[in-house]
């Protein structure tokens, strides 16, 4: 007949000289512990934890004992928590009969490491994939946009539109500006000469009578005499 509590007390012995200082006892009767499990590498400034606690049954080693795993400080995501409690189950599982608190340890210890690892690798992974992503953005932007039929001749029609807008409101301006439009008073009067001769109805008595006549000989003499200069400038140069 096995003597359970000889070898649950045995087992205790040796999981105090193992563990001595990640080992605490909680009871005796039953046995009751917790065990500090530290992984083997941490994650840079993130520091990783777990206690396994366990309670011994009545017919242990021939049983599982009850346990759980409690996380110390940094959390794991629900996913690797509860690959680390499959692991733990299945390497208990695996030695029923004996003493398996601490292959159940071991096991635990070995799969925060691993997860950790796994962790630190995603996390390089995707700093990497950021920085690749950023550089190619910034490739793409110093090239600039690459020019093709299809967009030039995009480029071509907006700036047609453009010219062709540009172009109508100049128009328009030149042909709306007052200046453009307003003759000079040599143009009116060589236009119409009763203009000349209306501002008589407005004039007062004693201002001098202005015969339009002579104006209109004193523009014949200014034609006659530009003529007259005109040829002797031809004759000069003829003569040079």
């Amino acid at each position: 007949m096995t003597d359970y509590k000889e070898e649950q007390a045995n087992e205790l012995e040796a999981l105090q000289s193992i563990y001595p200082d990640e080992y605490e006892e909680i009871s005796t009767d039953p046995g009751e512990f917790t065990i500090l499990i530290v992984p083997d590498e941490q994650d840079g400034d993130d520091s990783y934890s777990l206690k396994l606690h366990v309670t011994y049954t009545e017919t242990y080693p021939d049983t599982l004992p009850e346990f759980s795993i409690d996380m110390e400080e940094t959390q794991l995501d629900e996913e690797d928590f509860n690959t680390i409690m499959k692991n733990v189950t299945e390497s208990a599982e695996e030695a029923i009969g004996m003493g398996m608190v601490f292959s159940m340890a071991s096991t635990a210890r070995d799969s925060l490491t691993e997860i950790i690892q796994a962790n630190k690798v995603k996390r390089e992974q995707a700093e990497l994939e950021r920085e690749k992503r950023e550089y190619e953005e910034e490739e793409q932007r110093k090239a600039g946009t690459k020019v093709t039929t299809e967009v030039f001749l995009k480029w071509k029609t907006a700036f047609d539109i453009e010219m062709a807008e540009k172009e109508r409101i100049e128009k328009g301006l030149k042909k709306e500006d007052p200046k453009m439009l307003k003759p000079t008073g040599r143009q009116l009067f060589e236009r119409d000469h009763s203009l000349a001769k209306s501002d008589a109805t407005f004039m007062e008595e004693g201002d001098v009578d202005v015969d339009i006549a002579l104006f209109e000989r004193e523009l014949v003499i200014s034609d006659d005499e530009d003529d007259n200069e005109n040829d002797v400038l031809r004759n000069i140069r003829a003569s040079d």
